[in-house]
């Protein structure tokens, strides 16, 4: 089977995606930069690919990395990357939109445009190349290691202002001089000035405008507008969950959510947990109503009967008991993402307990008391236990908990903390199991704690990765030989890397396109004589200009520093009140 016939295949089997006209006047080739098993899992894909095509103006098409079988082909047959739906040449798209979940995914970047036989650098494009566009939570909180690719990055959330993009590019491309597309020479003919006026919508950013100096250390020097563009950019929101469906629109099996419809209802958090992008990078906390929830999830009947709720922290939400006991009323099932236990109510796990889901996820992060004001999350580890009981009594058998490590101040006691979390936990299963003959399982998920831009931990060092490493390996030591208990964990290794692009600049921009060329992680970074520590393991100082600091995603950087000196002295902060806080700038 070759690729063409793999996409049929899958085509084939996708079910609610309706027969799209492709001959509308703009042509979108929205790009996840991995496989189509992941790319589909991602509601901001499905969400983003709906919103386009849901323009009279413009026809939308999705376009994957394929799968180590089918790339090697495509390169010995020197045959051009294309698109999933009509198998067009990714170079023959008006516009390029690449969707970007993680960092590491930012290799396939410049190597997707090069299967495509597009330039990966946009200062070496033509007016006639596509614009390329990307988006998605890593470009808001710091697009800077692939600006050498992107000519407007989409900052903040995406589903208003990829509309203005659009009327932008529609009206650019109709007031073209002898705007005939099929006269290559005279459909492009002024990009920079396209990019002029997107810089001015809130929410995009177009780098090339933007002028970095550093300083002989490494640091930066000054980030400097060019005329008529803003200082600082600001990220976009969605004012109402319930103005956007954002929900699975696309269902197929060969996905890791195959049987569900997945729901967002809730967006942000509040919670102010200082490690946590998903917070900072989408304030202010918003959930979606009962009845549009209800709504949303009637597109799924004769496909599926069960409804995925997705968000920050979803039992967090006001109504989630409503939400939950009104699917089920409805006849649907219903899995939740993870769980906050101060606020998980019996409603909440009969509904779960009704759907015969076997697993809740919680995240402690950290097992002490200490750890809990450094990070801000304080979870009392007797609701903990009282949760997990509860959902025994429920038959929800499986209980899964994810941790970090690796956070600042922590000692070999907060990390031995964990294994006596997990022979506790342990303890309250054996003696269910014992009385009914049911073995539960609990899994530990441990990660290491990852500074991220945007949040008061931006500033703080990550541990080297041998420290997290001898962590690691003592904690899948002491847990595994308990029995009963499986232990997953990040590789140190792929922690560090994902740092190093977190808090990464735009020299990274030559060493990720190395990187996809094929040259190796620690000589990428020497042929440019940079040091991937440098960004990752370095603490930074309050007056250091970061990367990302001319992207305001309407969090004062005064709040985050004051976030910073409270975890020093252990001192906790409240979740938000939007209906009476104003501090950190975003309500």
């Amino acid at each position: 089977m070759n690729l063409q016939e793999h996409y049929q295949h899958l085509l084939s089997e996708e079910h609610g995606n309706p027969r799209l006209n492709f001959r509308k006047p703009n042509r979108f080739a929205l790009v996840y930069p991995s496989t189509y098993q992941l790319g589909m899992s991602s509601l901001g894909v499905q969400v983003i690919y709906a919103t386009l095509n849901s323009r009279d103006d413009t026809a939308c098409e999705r376009v994957f990395v394929p799968e180590s079988e089918y790339l090697r082909k495509l390169v010995s047959q020197k045959t051009r990357l294309f698109s999933f739906e009509t198998q067009t040449a990714l170079n023959r798209f008006d516009i390029i939109g690449f969707s970007v979940s993680f960092e590491s995914d930012y290799v396939n970047i410049p190597r997707t445009l090069e299967l495509a036989n597009i330039p990966p650098l946009a200062e070496e494009r033509s007016e006639w190349e596509p614009l390329v566009i990307a988006g998605g939570i890593n470009i808001s909180y710091n697009p800077e290691p692939i600006a050498d690719f992107i000519d407007v990055f989409v900052v903040g959330e995406a589903e208003v202002v990829i509309h203005e993009l659009m009327a932008h590019f529609q009206e650019w491309k109709q007031s073209a001089k002898g705007g005939n597309p099929a006269k290559r020479g005279t459909y492009h003919p002024s990009k920079t000035e396209l990019l002029k006026t997107l810089a001015t919508v809130t929410g995009l950013y177009v780098p090339r405008f933007y002028d970095v100096t550093y300083r002989d250390d490494g640091t930066i020097q000054q980030v400097r507008p060019q005329p008529d563009v803003p200082p600082r950019i600001r990220a976009a929101a969605v004012p109402k969950l319930d103005d956007v469906q954002t929900c699975t629109h696309i269902h197929t099996p060969n996905t890791e959510f195959a049987n569900a419809h997945l729901i967002e209802i809730v967006r942000g958090c509040g919670r102010q947990c200082r490690f946590c992008v998903a917070d900072y990078a989408r304030r202010w906390p918003r959930h979606r109503s009962v009845q549009n929830t209800l709504a949303l999830a009637e597109r799924a009947r004769g496909i599926t009967d069960r409804i995925g709720l997705v968000g920050a922290s979803i039992s967090d939400h006001p109504q989630i008991d409503e939400i939950a006991t009104g699917l089920v009323a409805r006849g649907f099932r219903i899995s939740c993402a993870s769980l906050r236990a101060e606020t998980v109510r019996a409603p909440l796990l009969d509904a779960l307990a009704d759907s015969e889901q076997g697993t809740i996820t919680i995240a402690p992060e950290v097992a002490t008391e200490e750890l809990q004001k450094v990070v801000n999350k304080a979870i009392p580890r007797e609701r903990l236990y009282y949760v997990f009981e509860e959902a025994l009594k429920r038959d929800i058998l499986n209980l899964r908990l994810y941790f970090l490590i690796g956070v600042p101040h922590e000692t070999p006691a907060d990390v031995t903390a964990i294994v006596d979390m997990a022979k506790e936990m342990r303890t309250i299963l054996l003696p269910y199991a014992k009385r009914t003959g049911r073995m539960g399982r609990i899994s530990f998920t441990i990660s290491p704690m990852v500074p991220k831009p945007h949040t008061p931990f931006q500033w703080v060092a990550m541990e080297p990765p041998k420290t997290i490493a001898r962590k690691l390996d003592f904690l899948r030591r002491e847990i595994n030989q308990l029995g009963s208990i499986k232990v997953g964990s990040a590789s140190a290794r792929l922690a560090h890397q994902e740092a190093a692009f977190a808090r990464g600049d735009r020299r990274l921009g030559k060493v990720i396109l190395e990187l996809a060329r094929g040259a190796s992680w620690n000589q990428a970074f020497r042929n440019h004589g940079l040091a991937p520590d440098f960004y990752a393991i370095r603490q930074r100082p309050f007056d250091e200009i970061n990367p990302w600091d001319h992207l305001d995603l309407n969090v004062k950087p005064q709040f985050l520093q004051l976030e910073f000196n409270k975890h020093e002295k252990g001192f906790m902060t409240s979740e938000c009140d939007t209906t009476v806080c104003k501090k950190c700038g975003a309500c």
